[in-house]
């Protein structure tokens, strides 16, 4: 039986992410995975990814120590230099502007694809020794003082000392640690597209809160283009999902009572909508509930949250950056897999992890409200929060972090 110092399940950003980094640390690492593809196969300008993220400086800073930003294609990726978050009153001055000219920083996020991540992560991992990748189904996972014995679905059988969960919100690792998860269904789909605008957004991200509890955000891209996420009830997004491009933009500009047209102008369709469930979810525990912990949760396997932050993959990044923090700056008498390391590991993510969780789902409450004195008083305070630049300044920074 060949054995490991790690094993890692499951194959998108976090999971490889993971295994590069913690390769970089000297660990040996076999990373299994039904799939190592990347859906989305473009390798030129005019194909764009519609699934996008939002990086905040951490997640930059952790792609920039496993040298992966620098290899990024720089023309794929859009600096954000302000963001407008517009209320449901219809009133164009219900408005919170952040801009990182006002808060003293260089810029409030970075927009990148999904897809030119996960192949520059790709690229990168192939030049590291230390990571050896097979492409199978984990059907079994078996703990104990020793270490962790993986089953897969052909029959390989392969032990380490630890076992890294980053198999996604349906984690099959999780369900057999029989960890149990706190969770509420939002009844919407995320909707995503890429299009074409008439009219230069200037680095804006823009967010509309509408009618209903639905969430229509447009975040910039590069050359005037724009990826849109509508957070759309169930049955609305259904019928997004079977428009036409032509009839899509013409719902997307007349939405917010027209006030997308006026920021994009004319808009045209470049790639297919597609939509995605959304949910929270949060697992109680991020290591295995046992004396002696052999397993650790990251990523999607241990929390979800609602896109209107637009901060799920950054908090599963910084899942990341604080693993090998900690074990890259252990004490020297301690081992890798030492149990005392997982607990900081997880004590160090539940205050992060259970702060944003809770604010994006107070948030995506509060405007799912339709009553008319909660409609009026959460209008108001964006308004207030608008004019306190030492609010909108605290709201910046934690955003960065």
């Amino acid at each position: 039986m060949k054995t490991y110092d790690l094993i890692i399940v499951g194959a998108g950003i976090a999971g490889k992410a993971t295994s590069l980094r913690l390769a970089q640390l000297g660990l040996k690492i076999l990373h299994l995975a039904p799939s190592f593809e990347v859906g989305f196969q473009g390798n030129d300008s005019a194909v764009w990814d519609s699934r996008i993220y939002a990086l905040s400086a951490s997640s930059k800073n952790l792609l920039e120590q496993m040298h992966v930003w620098s290899a990024l294609d720089q023309g794929r990726i859009q600096v954000v230099s302000d963001m407008r978050v517009f209320g449901d009153s219809g009133h164009a001055d219900d408005e919170i502007h952040f801009s990182a000219f006002s808060a003293t920083v260089p810029q409030l996020s970075w927009i990148v694809e999904s897809g030119h991540i996960e192949k520059t992560l790709d690229a990168a991992i192939q030049f590291q020794g230390l990571i050896e990748r097979i492409t199978d189904k984990v059907v079994g996972v078996i703990s104990n003082n020793e270490g962790v014995t993986v089953t897969t679905q052909s029959g390989l059988s392969v032990s380490s000392k630890l076992l890294l969960a980053a198999d996604g919100a349906q984690s099959f690792v999780r369900e057999q640690l029989q960890i149990e998860t706190t969770q509420n269904a939002y009844d919407q789909i995320g909707v995503v597209a890429n299009f074409q605008a008439e009219k230069h957004h200037q680095g804006t991200a823009c967010q509309w809160f509408l009618p209903g509890g639905e969430i229509l955000a447009l975040l910039p891209l590069p050359d005037k283009k724009l990826s849109m996420v509508w957070s759309a009830s169930t049955d609305h997004a259904e019928q997004l999902k079977k428009q036409s491009p032509e009839s899509l933009c013409a719902e997307v500009m007349r939405a917010a009572q027209g006030q997308v047209a006026q920021r994009t102008g004319q808009l045209q369709m470049l790639t297919a909508q597609q939509g995605f469930p959304l949910r929270r979810m949060k697992a109680k525990r991020m290591i295995a509930p046992d004396t002696r912990p052999r397993i650790v949760l990251i990523g999607d396997a241990a929390h979800v949250m609602h896109p209107l932050a637009g901060q799920g993959l950054n908090l599963g990044l910084r899942d990341v950056a604080s693993l090998a923090d900690i074990l890259d700056n252990k004490e020297a008498f301690r081992a890798f897999d030492d149990p005392v390391l997982l607990r900081r590991f997880e004590r160090a993510r539940h205050g992060d992890t259970d702060a944003l969780l809770f604010t994006t789902d107070r948030l995506q409450k509060l405007f799912a409200n339709e009553a008319g004195h909660v409609k009026t008083i959460r209008n108001l305070g964006m308004k207030l929060v608008n004019r306190s630049h030492f609010l909108k300044r605290q709201l910046i920074k934690q955003a960065l972090a």
